[in-house]
């Protein structure tokens, strides 16, 4: 069972994520050294695309003596990678509604982040995605003044992929660094055709080949007035790959192509915010889904 206080193997797997992290490390080890390293880091990224790596590589290099460079071999290094160093927290959404809490907040961080480092240089605080669906205004208000006048012992790395959706009060507090996007990541494993937003799929084993085939049928279908490819979607889609990221990537790249594509970025648009509320009520994906695609073909 993976650790919910912590990251998991697949995203902290340096084989797989670790050249497109390096030059990002590069960065923060040389402003570690310049003492101008911000006491909160807005470290924008797909999830589970590295950012997860980055952030706890740069734990490493603030928290440990000696880690002068990133990928440091040490004692303190392998504890803060393996999730167990007293000093690197992080804090994690969890809950049906996937948010960061306003009491582990207040017990993890505000009522401890004056107290020294227990043996590290630093104390370093991990936010796991603080856009405002997952770390909501009454969270983020319970560590405000910390997060801006935070003592020299305290560090804070926030993650994001969307840094637009983050909270302004969160966003302004913060020196934003951007890791490489999904293509760049995925560079040249990534099979012909899949849209960059599906490289974690694509490199994690999923055949997409026929998912987006499928895709681009039914979309042009419906919009040529014929819905009988829409309805059949949900079930030829399959279970590896996340239906909706599938469909709104399609939709997406359809529209860089289409004459007037406003109606494929409103479908894609209604079904990622359709997707978070299936995953925070438990919804029927497939259900939802169809839902999604008969509303998009009936306002066309």
């Amino acid at each position: 069972m993976s650790d919910p206080t912590w990251f998991s193997d697949a995203v902290l797997n340096r084989s797989q994520w670790g050249a497109s992290v390096e030059p990002v490390l590069q960065r923060v080890a040389l402003a570690r050294d310049r003492n101008r390293f911000p006491h909160a880091l807005l470290l924008v990224g797909p999830r589970g695309l590295g950012r997860e790596l980055a952030a706890g590589e740069a734990a490493v290099m603030l928290a440990c003596e000696g880690a002068a460079n990133p990928w440091s071999v040490s004692p303190c290094a392998e504890r803060v990678r393996s999730g167990h160093h007293p000093d690197v927290v992080a804090m994690m959404p969890e809950g049906k509604k996937s948010i960061i809490k306003i009491d582990p907040i207040r017990e993890q961080v505000v009522e401890v982040v004056g107290s020294r480092p227990y043996e590290g240089l630093r104390r370093v605080w991990i936010f796991d995605a603080v856009e405002a669906e997952h770390l909501p205004g009454a969270s983020a208000n319970a560590f405000l003044k910390t997060l801006e006048e935070p003592p020299d012992h305290a560090q804070f790395i926030m993650l994001a992929a969307n840094p637009s959706a983050v909270l302004p009060t969160i966003r302004s507090r913060c020196q934003q660094l951007t890791l490489p996007g999904a293509a760049a990541v995925a560079g040249g494993e990534m099979e012909d055709g899949v849209p960059p937003e599906l490289a974690a799929s694509s490199m994690a084993g999923v055949n997409l080949d026929g998912p987006l085939a499928a895709v681009r049928t039914a979309l042009e279908a419906g919009v040529a007035g014929e819905s009988r490819h829409l309805l059949r979607l949900p079930h030829l889609i399959g279970e590896k790959a996340n239906p909706f990221e599938v469909v709104a990537a399609v939709a997406t790249g359809m529209a860089v192509d289409a004459d007037d594509g406003e109606d494929l970025i409103r479908l894609a648009e209604d079904l990622l915010v359709t997707e978070r509320r299936c995953r925070a009520l438990n919804l029927g994906v497939d259900r939802q889904l169809a839902s999604c695609l008969m509303r998009w073909y009936q306002e066309l």
